[in-house]
């Protein structure tokens, strides 16, 4: 096992026990793994799946349905 040593801002170690405590996590190397595995699941590869999403619902509107945004807008 690597050690990691990191000079950090007073606050960095009460912000990561506030984690550790909420996520009833055992000690800070522990809040500091999960950090980073809970940066991996949801954050690394979330612009590609919001995009793929937005295309995904974007193929399924009828544009040519669509009143338009005269009347849309016209009880505004």
């Amino acid at each position: 096992m690597k050690t990691l040593t990191l000079k950090v801002n007073d606050k960095v170690p009460q912000e990561l026990d506030l984690i550790k405590d909420a996520e009833g996590l055992g000690n800070r190397t522990a809040t500091f793994i999960f950090l980073i595995k809970y940066y991996l699941l949801t954050k690394s590869s979330s612009l590609d799946q919001s995009i793929a999403l937005c295309n995904h619902f974007l193929d399924k509107i009828d544009f040519d349905s669509l009143p338009s945004l005269e009347e849309q807008l016209k009880d505004v």
